[in-house]
């Protein structure tokens, strides 16, 4: 419980020095973001499909017509199940799983155009794991955290609203691609 605490706690915790300071204030914006999540390598062996998330991201420019920004990111992605027999060797589990995360992270974005239309990211941070993330240990569904990274690109519709795109990986082969809508609240 104090792990999730501290994970949802730290984009907060990031957040305020920005929300904090009169001119960063006005600086600051947020946006939410909707996706469909796509188990990779060894998550897809593990978690059969796809899912869904979503994220919150703070964006602070750096100068206020700036085209690199600091960006904080935290969210929820649920990236599939597994029901059914799982072997190894002679070994056969039976196996009924559902396989969630949630990604805390911290990084850049890099806008390519005067126009602040086509971007790229880079984050890292943490990712705690919810699962049966070894079939064989004889545990069910258990909660690790282990470090993130994140890149991703995107393509701004309109002033608020962006179509996103990014790839995490992590540890123990937990790889995942996100495919999503992005909006902005504040300018």
């Amino acid at each position: 419980m104090r792990r999730l605490f501290f994970l949802l706690a730290m984009p907060c915790m990031l957040a305020m020095p920005f929300l904090t300071a009169d001119k960063a204030e006005a600086q600051v914006s947020v946006e939410i973001e909707g996706h469909a999540t796509f188990a990779l390598e060894e998550l897809s062996r593990l978690a059969d499909g796809q899912g869904v998330g979503a994220l919150v991201t703070v964006v602070y420019p750096v100068q206020p017509s700036a085209m690199l920004n600091i960006i904080g990111k935290a969210g929820f992605n649920h990236y599939g199940t597994k029901l059914g027999e799982v072997e190894r060797r002679e070994a056969v589990m039976i196996v009924d799983s559902v396989y969630r995360g949630i990604p805390i992270t911290a990084g850049a974005r890099l806008y390519y155009d005067q126009d602040r239309r086509f971007y790229t990211e880079g984050h890292l941070g943490l990712e705690g794991k919810l699962g049966d993330l070894d079939h064989f240990d004889g545990k069910d569904e258990t909660f690790t955290i282990h470090p993130v990274l994140t890149v991703g690109a995107g393509f701004t519709v309109s002033s608020r609203l962006a179509l996103v795109a990014s790839l995490g990986l992590s540890t123990d082969l937990w790889r995942y691609a996100n495919l999503g809508v992005s909006y902005r609240f504040r300018e």
